[in-house]
């Protein structure tokens, strides 16, 4: 909200010679005559009388009193060429705007301020952005990405749009961020590594509902729950490094309208019961379980989103 300036003539005559003569027994007690009449009665109410005309202009600033605050603002070279009225809101607007990174919200700030500059015609526009402090995500090595780099800040952009970011958008976005970085930083923009795993289970509908579309409803309110742009509790996009939990999906499964009940699904070979998270082979590492060794979750890192993957096939119903 817009900062309320501070009157500062709200004193009158009348108020500062009051308080001023309530003053005189504690200065001076040998000054015991506080008539009109008195010489010092007559100097303070003089005092008061330019002290109160002094206030007054202060809160009086002229247009080249203006003039010359927006000069100091904006440079010694700097012409009025619309209103000043005008000119003080484009100043102010402008201080507003960050320009110098320093803390992440920094960072992310001026990388969607990227979508402001007319001179990215042509790129898609960004959703959102995240700042890892610490990390070289642009190495082609594996183990560097999670791996200390002190230094290196990497910025991850997702576009608006369904697909990666492109090559220029990425390049428009660290020339942006170079003459606002300090000067023993370094600045990596990427775009997302995605984690992706399916959801299996098996779900009895209730009475009179069609499995088919009770089958393409539960896959659309996952793929509409884990969605980098759109998903997430607050529908603003899941969170860069939110790891999805296993309670969450039975949470938003148990939402749909027409499920009754969801269970594990077995294995039609040995009718032993399967993790209703699945993730490929090179990504098990990622499973998180229980003492009991049953799935509670799948970690993602500070720099990952999800990429949900449904095989229809998985998402068995089950007759009532």
């Amino acid at each position: 909200m817009p900062l309320k300036l501070p009157n500062l003539d709200d004193l009158t005559w009348e108020e500062l010679t009051t308080e001023a003569c309530s003053l005189i027994a504690a200065k001076s007690q040998e000054w015991t005559n506080h008539n009109a009449s008195d010489p010092g009665i007559t100097l303070i109410e003089l005092f008061a009388y330019f002290s109160e005309s002094l206030m007054y202009e202060l809160n009086r600033i002229s247009a080249n009193n203006t003039t010359a605050f927006l000069r100091l603002i904006n440079g010694p070279s700097w012409k009025a060429t619309k209103s000043l009225g005008e000119e003080e809101r484009a100043s102010v607007l402008e201080m507003r705007r960050p320009h110098r990174a320093v803390t992440a919200e920094d960072f992310e700030a001026l990388t969607l301020a990227v979508n402001e500059d007319p001179g990215r015609k042509g790129l898609e526009s960004i959703a959102r952005a995240k700042c890892i402090f610490r990390r070289n995500l642009e190495s082609e090595d594996a183990a560097a990405q999670t791996s200390e780099a002190p230094g290196h800040v990497s910025i991850v952009v997702v576009p608006a749009g369904r697909h990666p970011a492109s090559a220029p958008l990425l390049h428009t976005v660290k020339r942006a961020l170079e003459p606002a970085r300090l000067i023993t930083t370094r600045i990596h923009v990427v775009r997302p590594r995605l984690v992706t795993f399916g959801v299996r289970a098996d779900i009895t509908p209730l009475q009179g509902f069609d499995p088919n579309r009770l089958r393409d409803e539960v896959i659309r309110r996952l793929e509409s729950f884990f969605d980098p742009l759109d998903g997430g509790v607050d529908r603003k996009g899941w969170p860069f490094g939110k790891s999805v939990y296993l309670s969450e999906v039975y949470e938003v499964l148990a939402k749909v309208p027409g499920v009754d009940h969801v269970s594990k699904s077995r294995n039609p070979k040995t009718s032993e019961e399967m993790d209703e998270l699945v993730v490929s082979t090179s990504e098990k590492s990622r499973i998180i379980r229980n003492a009991q060794d049953e799935l509670e979750a799948i970690q993602v890192r500070p720099d990952e989103l999800v990429s949900l993957q449904i095989d229809k096939n998985e998402i068995t119903m089950v007759p009532v």
